[in-house]
């Protein structure tokens, strides 16, 4: 059997036990592998051990904490010490294939290593260029030498084909998934329901559901203003905002600036809107049972946001903006509604009050999403992709 190094950013452990997409979908994926052998590569963490192996992956994981990490990632041009840790390892493992996500300079570095520069490489981009951190950037002009690049969406390879993707061979769509065995629905779990909604006393009101960091960039303002405009049409409405404002281990509940001025506004809409901080990933299956619909009015361009199809896995209608790749998986009339315009509160509050107000439409898309969330985004659906693209690199 074949194996394939999957190496994550220096930012969260996997398992994501302190919240991250990258990490989650580098988890998923490697455990349903079937045809290759995982190894999976990441940051250490004070509840996981460095070295292990569970579920059938193989686990290794690199120390970067105190002085080691600020200098990485201060200097990180002159002390790669992540990246000279994930290549002592590689070279230990011997993989067949190497699979680097949102790291285009660890690839790079890779690539000048002689005894690794001749594996086939992947870089897997879960969002764009413009979105990774100033120290991760390669020059806009570098031509990185991959054996292929992934995209988590259509979006993202097309806008990154010229740029990230310019020295890739090939270029695959790859998109994320949800767990529908774990993402439970109100209709088949109606008491499941009752005990989550009881945790915040919710009853009976009619509950929008926002599931993410809480920051300008996801339009959380925008929600805010537009239930303004939602709770004079329906005033038992409650705005649950589930998250905190960063991942990480003591970052999850890190006041910004963006948190101060929300919980300040927030004074004046007291008993109508939940904060309930950050969610650990075992509890956020949960946290979908609260709503009655789901919101994410994303207000930049997303390469494809876990979070949509989780609330479709969950039975959940979805409002959404245009943005990114979301309009590849939140489609009308299917599983949500799309916003005309992103920053339009009033457009926004009309859609939740069309769907709050009418349960049989709420109902039937959310059956439809989560049905159409089975068949195409499962786990097991994605990670089976990944394999085929494995193979076609490889050779079969």
């Amino acid at each position: 059997m074949r194996t394939v190094a999957l190496i994550g950013p220096e930012l969260y452990p996997i398992p994501p036990i302190r919240g991250g997409a990258v990490e989650l979908f580098i988890h998923q994926t490697a455990t349903r592998l079937r045809r290759w052998r995982p190894v999976v590569i990441g940051p250490s963490d004070p509840e996981l051990s460095d070295h292990e192996v569970r579920q059938g992956v193989e686990y290794f994981r690199i120390p970067l904490g105190g002085w080691r990490g600020c200098l990485y990632k201060r200097y990180r041009r002159y002390f790669p010490l992540y990246d000279r840790q994930v290549a002592a390892i590689l070279r230990r493992v011997q993989p067949d294939l190497l699979q680097v996500h949102n790291r285009p300079l660890l690839c790079l570095f890779l690539k000048r290593m002689p005894d690794l520069e001749k594996v086939p490489l992947i870089l897997h981009m879960h969002n764009l260029y413009n979105s990774l951190g100033r120290r991760e950037r390669p020059d806009p002009d570098a031509s990185i030498p991959v054996s292929a690049f992934i995209g988590c969406s259509r979006f993202v390879v097309d806008r990154e084909k010229s740029r990230l993707g310019r020295g890739a061979a090939a270029h695959f769509v790859v998109y994320n998934a949800a767990d529908t065995g774990a993402f439970l629905t109100p209709w088949d779990q109606p008491h499941l329901r009752e005990q989550s909604r009881q945790q915040y006393r919710l009853a009976e009101a009619p509950t929008v559901l926002f599931v993410g960091k809480l920051r300008e960039s996801k339009g959380v303002h925008i929600l805010l203003a537009a239930m303004e405009h939602v709770w004079p049409r329906i005033p038992q409405a409650v705005l649950v905002l589930a998250g905190g404002t960063e991942f990480g281990r003591g970052r999850t509940d890190r006041e910004t600036p963006f948190l101060r001025e929300l919980r300040r506004r927030l004074e004046t809409a007291r008993g109508r809107v939940i904060l309930t901080g950050f969610i650990p990933p075992e509890r956020i299956p949960e946290v979908y049972l609260l709503g009655d619909i789901f919101v994410g009015p994303s207000q930049i361009e997303e390469g494809l946001g876990m979070v949509f199809l989780e609330a479709a896995a969950a039975g959940l209608p979805i409002i959404a903006t245009r943005r990114g790749g979301i309009p590849e998986i939140v489609q009308e009339d299917l599983n949500g509604m799309l916003l005309k315009q992103h920053d339009d509160p009033r457009e926004l509050a009309a859609k939740t009050i069309q769907l709050l107000e009418d349960r049989d439409l709420r109902l039937r898309l959310g059956q439809q999403g989560r049905a159409w969330v089975q068949e195409h985004f499962s786990w097991e659906k994605i990670a089976q992709q990944q394999e085929e693209v494995y193979d076609e690199i490889v050779g079969r």
